[in-house]
């Protein structure tokens, strides 16, 4: 189902369901008998509203801004490891071999192993720190007087540093969301405005539902989208693995055409 979809069939539901409270709310007290509420109420809850908002708009502006980030991050690292594949071909042809197969290894433990896992939410394995120290080897070992070899050397060396940071940093993210104490305040939050707005009279029945709607449905939307967007590898339009595709595509064209 379609992201927007499943967006307004919770916020449906979430409306569905506010409504019923406000049937059963009718039948015990009419909303056209409590107007003498509004004076506090009214007041009570625009300051609950604007507070809520507040809070509302940071957390989705953060996540978004964490999105954009963490796809920032995957290009980041495959643009660094075609770097390194690139500048391996300062190393004799054996080492250079030996961090060009780690390269492409890793980028496959990238794409097959921890992507599914972070989606999922699950441990990453330590096996690609073990090819970060296999792609580092070959280029710690070399020793040279040529200043342009050196060059080559330490731009390889830079880059695998670089990154097994920009890994750490993406890993971060993966794990990194709002926490029990962010939800503990937008869900509960939600449900005391919600509470507050039950309070208010209004000219008529029908005019209560109206109001109940919209807000209700509003927030619905709101907090539909921080949950989506909460962890940037996973649930619905998560950030993909395609730096890492088009970086084996670069290592097919520098293997073709540039090494001899």
């Amino acid at each position: 189902m379609a992201i927007w979809w499943q967006g307004l069939l919770f916020a449906l539901v979430v409306v569905a369901a506010a409504s019923v409270v406000v049937a059963l709310l009718q039948r015990f007290a009419p909303p056209t008998t409590r107007g003498h509420n509004n004076e506090l109420g009214t007041t009570l809850f625009e300051l609950l509203t604007v507070l809520y908002a507040i809070v509302l708009a940071f957390v989705l502006i953060t996540a978004w801004e964490d999105k954009n980030e963490a796809g920032h991050v995957t290009y980041k690292e495959a643009n660094e490891l075609v770097d390194v594949y690139w500048s391996a071909a300062a190393l004799e042809p054996d080492q250079r071999d030996d961090v060009r197969a780690a390269v492409r290894a890793y980028t496959d433990e990238v794409i097959a192993v921890e992507w599914p896992a972070m989606r999922d939410q699950d441990p990453i394995t330590s096996e690609g720190l073990m090819l970060l120290d296999a792609m580092r080897a070959p280029v710690a070992a070399v020793q040279t007087d040529e200043d342009a070899v050196q060059a080559r050397l330490d731009t390889t060396r830079d880059g695998v540093l670089s990154v097994e940071e920009y890994r750490t940093e993406r890993l971060f993210q993966a794990q990194r969301g709002l926490g029990p104490v962010m939800w503990t305040v937008l869900v509960p939050g939600a449900l005391l405005v919600f509470a507050v707005m039950l309070t208010l009279g209004t000219p008529t029945r029908k005019y209560q539902y109206v109001l109940v709607g919209l807000i209700s449905g509003m927030v619905a939307l709101m907090l539909f989208a921080a949950y989506q967007l909460e962890y940037p590898y996973s649930r619905s339009g998560a950030t993909d693995p395609a730096a890492y595709e088009a970086a084996i595509d670069r290592f097919d064209v520098i293997d073709e055409q540039y090494t001899h």
